[in-house]
This record gives structure tokens, sequence and C-alpha cells, in this order.
């Protein structure tokens, strides 16, 4: 059982032990890498914890973006309900440490990949989305014949325009795996990402109030049906404590919020306070009074959104621009006199998740000592 009271110096990992011999003082970490303040970890993983039970709601934490299993049944001891995964591979090393509930919130589609969903399903409780009939037919035929049920979720579109149908084809889809063997209906999911991105507050609770009512319309349409929906799963970081208010949610799904990051800071689901992951580097150059270069690029922190890591802890230090493995720094006032060839840096990232997918290892640090080393299990996971 996880005990955040303890100072373990062991972490058992099912193929190997990760030993942490003593507590290792962060200066003895080498850079680039991912650092992690254990205290305000928990602290995230408490208040949105807390903030689902307040809601009467069920919390399945999104472990993409941390990819690691102690940390993912950290987060289920603390009142998860399962986790959700988006890759067949990331609840495939999930199961393997142990984690036995988990929803692959995306379709899973092709002959090779339903054969290992079968084989999962053996193995643990898994549900899968769907937007397609053809796709409830594949899942019926393989866990028909392999002697298995797997619980469904019907992926409906409130307004990403990614993956899902449409609000009026969801009881389509329901009444399908309703009557198709090997299925069971759990409900409806709904993803609502697009309504986190823009800054403005009202225009972000404008298009969370659209995408929660688009939901909400499809679960009505289904119960039309006479189909029972028992879940209605939805959830960004960035918009959960506004969507998980609304009457006839019943499962939260976010995942950032466990380390939060630079998005979520910009549009006030975070503070750099709550900002648990920092990325520790060296500057590796001091070429001139204003520059400086960094030994963590564009590989390290990856550049998805195409917005650079905030320094935290100096003033005057920003990253304008990014080599594979170089951070470009211009250095205003008093950082072009402080800053020194050898000094180690943190920053924030701007997207935590393809981050973390950088790396192999997570530093838990209380203080300047490690207490914990995560093993990123699940990381390059990707079909």
């Amino acid at each position: 059982m996880y005990h955040p009271s303890e100072n373990p110096v062991v972490i058992k990992f099912i193929h190997s032990p990760f030993t942490v011999s003593r507590l290792v003082d962060k200066s003895e970490i080498d850079t680039p890498a991912l650092i992690v303040d254990v205290d305000v970890m928990i602290r995230n993983i408490r208040d949105m914890a807390k903030f689902a039970k307040e809601r009467g709601l069920k919390l399945r934490p999104h472990v993409k973006t941390h990819k690691a299993p102690q940390i993912a049944k950290m987060q289920v001891e603390e009142g998860g309900n399962g986790i959700c995964v988006q890759k067949l591979g990331e609840a495939e090393v999930m199961a393997e440490y142990g984690l036995d509930n988990i929803f692959i919130t995306n379709e899973v589609v092709g002959r090779l990949k339903l054969s290992r969903l079968a084989k999962l399903r053996e193995k643990i409780e898994v549900f899968v989305a769907v937007d397609h009939l053809d796709n409830i037919r594949d899942l019926s035929n393989i866990m028909r014949d392999r002697g298995l049920d797997l619980g469904v979720y019907v992926d409906v579109d409130c307004g990403m325009h990614r993956t899902g149908v449409p609000p009026e084809k969801a009881p389509d889809l329901a009444e399908a795996i309703t009557r198709s063997e090997g299925l069971y209906l759990v409900g409806i999911m709904a993803y609502e990402g697009h309504a986190g991105a823009p800054l403005g507050r009202e225009e972000r609770k404008n298009l969370i109030r659209k995408a929660m009512e688009q939901t909400l319309f499809s679960v009505k349409l289904v119960e039309r049906k006479g189909i029972e929906v028992n879940e209605v799963s939805v959830g960004s970081s960035a918009t959960v404590r506004y969507s998980g208010m609304f009457e006839g949610i019943t499962e939260l799904q976010p995942g950032m919020y466990i380390f939060n990051d630079y998005y979520l800071v910009e549009r006030e689901a975070a503070t750099v306070d709550t900002c648990a992951l920092h990325v520790l580097t060296t500057v590796m150059s001091r070429p001139s009074p204003d520059r400086g270069v960094i030994d963590a690029g564009s590989k390290t922190f990856h550049f998805d959104m195409n917005r650079y890591p905030i320094a935290v802890g100096v003033e005057g230090v920003e990253i304008v621009k990014f080599s594979e493995e170089h951070g470009w720094l211009t250095l205003k006032g008093e950082a072009q006199h402080r800053i020194r060839l050898g000094d180690r840096l943190e920053f924030i990232p701007y997207h935590v998740c393809p981050c973390v997918n950088q790396f192999d290892t997570l530093y838990g640090l209380k203080g300047d000592k490690v207490q914990y080393m995560w093993t990123v299990a699940a990381r390059g996971k990707v079909t």
C-alpha cells in the first residue's frame, strides 16, 4: 500500500527492483531530468479526488500524463475509480503492474489490436470507446468467439470534431451494442478538450456549457429508446471543474492535474505553485552576456503546442528557440550577471504529457532529497 508519510528507499516493480540506496540529493541528478515535488503532486491528487467526492462523481484519472504504474496506483488508492489510458499498449503495461480496471478512452480498431484487446480482457476489467457500427461488429465477433464480455462507451462528439458521433447518432450505436453478443453498454463518453483551449474565461465556460449540453442531449436520446445509460464520462484538467458541475455527469477523467503545466496555468486551472513537475537542466554554454544555452531542447520538452517552457526560481531567463538537444536562452537584467556556465535551471513544461513521454524516469523529491524514482513504464506505447 502507498503511504505518503513513509520514506521508502526501495521502489519494487514487477520486472526488477528500482533501488535508491540512500536519499540522493537533487544536485546528484544528471540533466536533463524530470523532477517531481511529491508534496505538491499528492496535494493535486487529493484535491481532485475531493472535488469528485463532493460532487458525488466517480474519478477515473487519465494516466497518459505520467505513464507510471506506481503513480497510477497512488491515484486509485486516493479515491480513483480505476484509470483511463489512451492506447491499448498503455493498458497492457498498466495491467502488467497490477491495475485491473482500465478504460481505453479511444477506439480500438483492426485485427491485430482486437486480438490484443481480447487477451487483455481475459485478465482484467477493460472498457473501450466506439464511434462506428463496423467497430461494434468486430468487437462483438472477437469477444463472442473468446467467450468474453466487454464494456463499451459510445463516443460522442461534443464539439471537438476529432472522434465520436454527433449526439443524434448515439442511439443507433447504443442500440447496436445492446444487441451484440459479447458486448454491454456502459454509457456515454465525451471529451471537451477543445473547450479548454481559449484563454478567455467566459469563452471557455460557454464552450464547456455547450459541450455538456450536447453530451447530455445524447444521453436523453439514448434513454428515449429505453436503453439505460449508467455512466456519462467527461473531463479534461482544463475544464473538469466546470463540466463536473453539470447534473447528469457521473464520471470524470482528467489527467494533467496530477502535475499541471503552463497550459493549465494560462487557463486558470492551475497556478505555478501547483505545477509539481519541473524539467531540471544545466547551462552548457554562455556565448555572450545576453545569451545562454541549456542541455535540453525539443527532444526533451517536446514542442507539440509551439510554446516554450517557463523558467521558475529565477528572473530574466527565457527560452526563445529549440534545436534537438539545445534550448536557446535570452538573458535579461540581473540574469546576465547571475547565470553562469554549469548552473542548473528549472522549467515548467508548456504541455506536460509529451514531455514526460521523452523520459525513462521521474524523480520524486521532498525538498532537495530524492525519495522516489518512478519508471515511466508506458512511455512510447503508441500502439
